[in-house]
């Protein structure tokens, strides 16, 4: 786990994996369960099988050969890891143990390695090398960048089809529009493919394709016609190495192939390309009625049915092709003869010759559609007609996606999607769920259990909430789902998403709002004035605080301020801050409140270094009278008392503030908690100005009394406050 890598967890592929298991069949076994949050909901592809998060495992040098046999595995690093790669066994013989804690708002913590043995036992000695913080983050399924912006992507595409579509009663073909929108996902994910290079997705693509030829065809072509593109953009058939064997050659009819090649283009439906080899072949015509035939079998391949009129010119073309067949019976040239027969064969549609001709269940299933009869509602006959020559290999899983889709189960196709890619399966099954093809599968009242597109864009939201960039995207999809599932998942998640800029907490804050979220908002406003506070926001900390009315929080980082400034010497406040201090009817009240003790301090420095000595000690005498003012805090205080109340300098306090100040002196006193509270609080604070004489002011008190010890300061105070009233009584004031 160690050596160099990214500062975080990042597996090595462009999008996450499945994190449900959903098919049933040979390609897919139940997973275990998680105790994660997606245990909210439970798959309805996986016949009650609770949702699951697939785990991690660290491999050993032992272990090494195992990593090809599950490619689901992840493999992550950390920066400076403990674990040395390919050192694990040599971990476990030395029994120590690696232990972590994460925040609770944020996914990165620390570890550490602690002395326990795993089984019990003796303590094992840690030797200091060993002593020291590793950083530690949940693992994710991280989106590279290419993955995020196929997400970005495919959302705005969502969020456009839901403005111009409401689910509601089946469109008029017409009017239809899901199948513009349905290409242009269709090109988001093929770009994304090419730009990824992963496998998963590629295949994902291909059923993708299949799914929206089969069901969601451009209104312009015939369905069978949006099937035979699919395929031949899957398997492309002919090659081009079979091309140019044939078509280069001197004379292309006296290979062979040739008859093969040309029912191979036929059977495609590539009609254009089919004529031109049958024109360019060089084909003997010794006498007229084969240079007829052949002319009859170039006419009708450019005359194939296109477009949307093609359904309605079909049965007349084929009437065309059943009469070209007839026609080819009579030809004297036998070899010519048989090849003009198979192909008008083709042209009909006949199921014999088309499947003895075809190599896979995908050509015999398109082929028998474009060229039988291409009728919609036929698909799955003809599929089941191809599968019983040609069993589907369910090892390959975009091959069992597209026969589901092509036997008309949805279900199954969408649950293959899903092992694929998650994002790819919860968008085509919204697509089928604006179509109302997903109806007969679910009803929500006899099933305890999310609608199926639901359930689907819930596994993607995950993805999408464990990833920086795409939170938002992840939230839009769950607001979009019916019932709580998906609210619970943004309540607590929410929480957690790094605020790196003040207009992501205000996104937050209104989604909060929106959904009712009151707690998580108290608690995104704490941790954004947390990330202020470590930022030196002292003021913007204090306004989201009064923004939630956190009287405490405010309280306590007064108080620090004050702390922070009687230790290190007066710091400049920050731009709001100093706003609050030298305006104080510009502070909401609250803060103004809970301020005042620190902005008494501040003034009192502010008087100080302006050398208006009589202010500065009118304004440290009331603090020090503070009735609510922390035992602490006195000494210290007391301390700064000392430069105004010297001998060598005018008074600056009258005489009833200086006895005001030693009565308060003497009840600090008398309080044995807070007397020893100040004490070594006044301790701590001179023992900072040894330790950093150099950066203290020249007018710090403690430049001069940094060697005496804090109990002879109060008593040097206590001298010195008699002194002045003493001398204030000969002075006759």
């Amino acid at each position: 786990m160690s050596g160099a890598g990214p500062t975080s967890f990042s597996p090595s592929f462009g999008g996450p994996r499945p994190i449900f298991s959903t098919f049933e069949g040979p390609m897919g076994t139940p997973a275990k369960e998680s105790s994660s949050i997606t245990k909210l909901f439970t798959s309805p592809l996986a016949s009650g099988r609770t949702t699951t998060v697939e785990g991690i495992r660290d491999t050993s040098e032992a272990e090494e050969e195992m990593k090809d046999e599950d490619d689901s595995v992840f493999t992550y690093t950390l920066p400076d890891a403990p674990i040395a790669a390919g050192r694990l066994r040599d971990w476990q013989d030395r029994k120590r143990t690696l232990k972590f804690t994460l925040p609770p708002l944020y996914n990165s913590g620390i570890a550490w390695i602690d002395g326990k043995k795993v089984d019990g036992g003796d303590q094992v000695p840690i030797v200091p090398d060993e002593v020291k913080i590793f950083p530690a983050e949940i693992p994710d399924s991280a989106y590279s960048d290419e993955y995020t912006k196929f997400v970005v992507d495919s959302h705005e595409l969502y969020r456009a089809l839901s403005d111009a579509d409401q689910i509601g009663e089946p469109m008029d073909p017409s009017e239809n529009i899901l199948p513009k929108y349905a290409t242009t996902f269709l090109e988001i994910l093929d770009a994304a493919r090419r730009r990824i290079f992963d496998e998963r997705l590629s295949e994902a693509y291909v059923v993708c394709h299949c799914l929206f030829a089969s069901y969601f065809a451009d209104p312009g072509i015939m369905r069978a016609e949006a099937v035979m593109d699919w395929l031949n953009q899957y398997d492309p058939r002919p090659t081009t190495e079979e091309t140019r064997d044939i078509m280069t050659t001197p004379v292309p009819y006296d290979e062979p192939g040739f008859w093969e090649f040309v029912q191979k283009l036929a059977l495609r439906g590539l009609f254009f390309q089919c004529s031109n080899c049958l024109k360019e072949a060089g084909i003997p015509c010794a006498d007229p009625e084969s240079k007829r035939a052949l002319q009859t079998g170039t006419s009708i391949l450019e005359t194939a049915p296109k477009g949307a009129k093609a359904f309605e010119g079909h049965r007349q073309w084929r009437a065309r092709a059943i009469a070209f067949g007839e026609q080819c019976t009579k030809l004297s040239d036998a070899r010519l003869r048989r090849g003009l027969i198979a192909l008008a064969n083709i042209l009909r549609g006949d199921s014999d010759t088309i499947l003895a001709l075809s190599e896979s269940w995908q050509e015999g299933t398109a082929a028998l559609f474009l060229f039988h009869d291409p009728a919609p509602s036929r698909l799955p006959e003809y599929y089941q007609m191809a599968v019983a020559e040609f069993p589907v290999d369910l090892t390959v899983i975009s091959e069992a996606g597209c026969a589901a889709i092509i036997a008309g189960d949805i279900p199954k196709a969408l649950s293959v999607a899903e092992r694929l890619d998650v994002c790819v399966a919860a968008h085509i099954a919204d697509f089928c769920d604006r179509q109302r093809m997903l109806d007969d599968f679910y009803n929500i009242e006899t099933l305890d259990l999310p609608p199926f597109r639901d359930w689907l864009f819930m596994a993607h939201a995950i993805n999408c909430c464990a990833n920086p960039g795409t939170w938002f995207i992840g939230v839009a999809y769950l607001k979009d789902t019916e019932g709580t599932a998906g609210l619970s998942i943004i309540r607590e998640s929410i929480t957690h998403v790094y605020l790196d800029t003040e207009a992501t907490l205000t996104e937050l804050l209104d989604l909060c709002k929106e959904l009712q979220f009151d707690t998580e908002a108290r608690q995104i406003v704490m941790a954004w004035s947390k990330l202020q506070l470590s930022r030196n926001q002292v003021g913007s900390a204090l306004e989201w605080l009064d923004s939630i009315g956190n009287s405490l929080e405010i309280r306590a980082i007064t108080w620090q301020l004050l702390e922070s400034n009687l230790l290190k010497g007066l710091t400049l406040p920050d731009a709001i801050l100093q706003r609050y201090l030298v305006s104080p009817h510009l502070c909401p009240a609250m803060i103004r409140e809970f301020i005042a003790p620190y902005a008494t301090y501040f003034a009192f420095k502010g008087h100080l270094n302006e050398g208006d000595i009589v202010e500065a000690a009118q304004y440290l005498a009331s603090l020090i009278q503070f009735g609510f003012l922390p035992g602490r805090f006195f000494g210290a205080l007391l301390g700064e008392l000392l430069p105004l109340i010297d001998r060598s300098q005018p008074r600056a306090l009258p005489t009833t503030e200086l006895i005001a100040i030693m009565n308060s002196l003497y009840q600090w006193e008398k309080d044995t908690r807070k007397y020893t509270e100040g004490i070594q609080f006044l301790a701590k604070s001179l023992s900072a100005t040894r330790e950093a004489a150099a950066d203290m002011a020249e007018d710090d008190w403690r430049v001069e009394y940094g060697n005496v010890s804090a109990k002879e300061v109060i008593k040097l105070v206590r001298s010195k406050l008699v002194t002045e009233v003493s001398r204030a009584y000969l002075e006759g004031v």
